[in-house]
């Protein structure tokens, strides 16, 4: 779990500027490791909207350096950036998944996730935490231990907070 601050921008665009960033900058460090780079490499959002920053970012780093764009065009499988809702069927060695979602500006979390608030919403949690072969990195800033849900809440709702514990401290 990586720990990304920043804030959800629920009255505006609604995206994490800052750990859209924060993913751009791992897909930077990866592509410019040589070992790190011979692993495919796929992110996962919750929203369309975090999606496109993301890809917005990435295009800008990798526009600007050579070298980069030489790593991004040699990875074994080509790059992705899909939502929750396409991802289906994808796999790579690596996901980073960006949550995007968490506090706002005024530090509130509201409990609404998009689709995995939704009948059925687990199901997508469900897949797109399977997508990794190797290696899963979450990317959030929602600090797992004060994500408080009750039994009223959707099961992809309690399923997300499950799964953020889980990328938290592993295993029990």
């Amino acid at each position: 779990l990586i720990q990304t601050g920043g804030v959800y921008e629920r009255g505006g665009d609604r995206v994490n500027r800052t750990e859209a960033e924060a993913v751009a900058n791992e897909v930077v460090r990866r592509l410019q490791d040589e070992r790190l780079r011979r692993q495919s490499l796929g992110i996962v959002t919750f929203s369309v909207v975090q999606q496109v920053l993301i890809e917005e970012y990435i295009a800008d780093k990798v526009a600007a350096s050579e070298e980069l764009e030489t790593a991004l065009q040699e990875l074994p499988e080509p790059l992705f950036v899909k939502n929750l809702e396409n991802v289906q069927g994808d796999e790579r060695d690596v996901i980073i998944f960006s949550i995007g979602y968490g506090p706002d500006e005024k530090g509130r979390l509201t409990m609404n996730f998009g689709p995995i608030n939704q009948e059925g919403g687990w199901r997508r949690l469900n897949v797109a935490v399977t997508r990794s072969r190797l290696e899963m990195m979450v990317f959030t800033n929602i600090i797992p231990s004060k994500f408080i849900v009750s039994e009223a809440q959707p099961r992809g709702v309690r399923d997300l907070k499950a799964f953020l514990e889980f990328a938290e401290k592993g295993s029990r």
